[in-house]
C-alpha cells in the first residue's frame, strides 16, 4: 500500500511539473530596431522609394544616422519626413559625406516625445546601375535620443536592392514605395483554433485527476 501511495504521489508531482513546464518562458523584451524597408528589385533607370523603418519606440525625440549604398548602382535624389503613429518626423539636415554615404539629422518639435512604430524618413532613389547589379542599402552609425537626451538602444539593419534583368516583372511602378507595416501574427493555436498551451495544461490536469482517482481507489482496498 505504501508503495502504491508513493508511486501515486510521484506521478501526481510529475503531472504538476508537466503542467508548469508547459508554460513558455516570457520572452525578453526586444529592443528598438531601425531597418530598411525597400523593394527587393527595381527596374533599370527607374525611381523607387525606401523607408527607414523603426519598431516600437518610446519617448523618441531626435536621431542622427548615416545611409550607405553603392553609388554606382543607386543615386539618392531626396530625403523626406517620416511618420511615427500620427506624428511627422521632419528631416532637419541631410548631407553627402562621401559617394554613397549621406548623414541624416532629425528632431521632433516640442518636448513631449513620440512613441510607437513607423518610419524615420523616406529615401527617394534613382537606379543608375545595369541589369543584375545589386546594392546594400541601410542605416548605420545611428544614435536615437529620448526626451531626456538619453540614448535609446537600437539595432540597425541594412537591406539589399537588386536591379531587375530585362523582362523580369518587379511588380513595382515608379511611384511604388515600401510595403506597409503588417501587424504581428496571432499566437500559435491548435488544429481547432485552441491555443497549444491550453491543450497541454488540460491534458496535464486530466492526468492528475486520473491519478487522484487511482489513489482514492487504492485506499478503499
Amino acid at each position: 500500500m505504501k508503495r502504491i501511495r508513493a508511486f501515486s504521489l510521484i506521478a501526481f508531482a510529475l503531472a504538476l511539473l508537466l503542467a508548469g513546464g508547459a508554460v513558455p518562458p516570457v520572452a525578453a523584451t526586444l529592443g528598438v530596431t531601425v531597418s530598411l524597408d525597400a523593394p527587393a528589385q527595381a527596374s533599370p533607370d527607374s525611381n523607387f522609394t525606401a523607408a527607414i523603418s523603426i519598431s516600437q519606440v518610446t519617448g523618441f525625440d531626435a536621431c542622427n544616422y548615416d545611409v550607405n549604398f553603392d553609388a554606382t548602382v543607386l543615386r539618392l535624389d531626396d530625403v523626406t519626413s517620416g511618420l511615427i503613429g500620427s506624428e511627422e518626423i521632419p528631416v532637419d539636415i541631410y548631407n553627402e559625406i562621401s559617394p554613397g554615404t549621406y548623414r541624416i539629422i532629425q528632431n521632433v518639435p516640442g518636448v513631449a516625445g513620440v512613441s510607437g512604430s513607423g518610419y524615420l524618413a523616406e529615401l527617394h532613389f534613382h537606379v543608375i546601375g545595369a541589369e543584375g547589379d545589386r546594392s546594400l542599402v541601410g542605416p548605420s552609425d545611428g544614435v536615437l535620443s529620448d526626451i531626456t537626451a538619453g540614448d535609446i538602444e537600437a539595432a540597425w539593419v541594412e537591406g539589399v536592392v537588386m536591379v531587375a534583368t530585362a523582362g523580369e516583372d518587379t511588380g513595382l511602378s515608379e511611384s511604388t514605395g515600401p510595403a506597409p507595416l503588417l501587424p504581428p501574427p496571432p499566437p500559435s493555436a491548435g488544429t481547432d483554433g485552441v491555443p497549444v498551451l491550453w491543450l497541454v495544461i488540460g491534458g496535464a490536469v486530466l492526468l492528475g485527476i486520473i491519478i487522484l482517482f487511482l489513489v482514492a481507489r487504492s485506499r478503499a482496498y
